[in-house]
């Protein structure tokens, strides 16, 4: 992967996390709490992709994504362990939104999701432009 590679992958998926998190915001208006807990998941999912691509790395799953945000940004500190479990909850709960028929998600619960979703891209935003050169 090129450097403009790298580049127009990671702004390709930071334009697509934007996206799913203005559909979680919208959805949770409408008081739908399951649908805004998924899309703020896949907010989370597509900037961890942007941060991922912007060192040159693909992931191609799921739990690859939050396995190599823990090795590539968690523990060499440059991410909060906070944040880096953050990616693994909301993909769980996003699961459990999805799937199971026993879960339930308020709209409080969903509130909380898309501001975890926000303060996650703003994280990965700040990390991105640091090392842009």
């Amino acid at each position: 992967m090129t450097g403009e590679n790298q580049r127009r992958n990671s702004l390709d998926e930071l334009s697509r996390a934007d996206t799913c998190l203005n559909e979680a915001r919208a959805l949770s208006a409408g008081a739908f709490p399951y649908g805004a807990a998924s899309r703020a998941y896949y907010a989370v999912f597509h900037a961890a992709r942007a941060l991922l691509f912007s060192v040159g790395i693909e992931a191609r799953t799921h739990k690859s994504i939050a396995s190599l945000i823990g090795e590539r940004f968690v523990r060499p500190g440059r991410l909060s362990s906070q944040m880096g479990r953050l990616v693994s909850r909301m993909q769980r709960d996003r699961e459990d939104a999805d799937y199971a028929t026993g879960a339930v998600f308020t709209d409080a619960d969903a509130a909380q999701m898309i501001a975890d979703a926000e303060a996650f891209l703003s994280e990965v935003r700040r990390l991105i432009a640091a090392s842009e050169p």
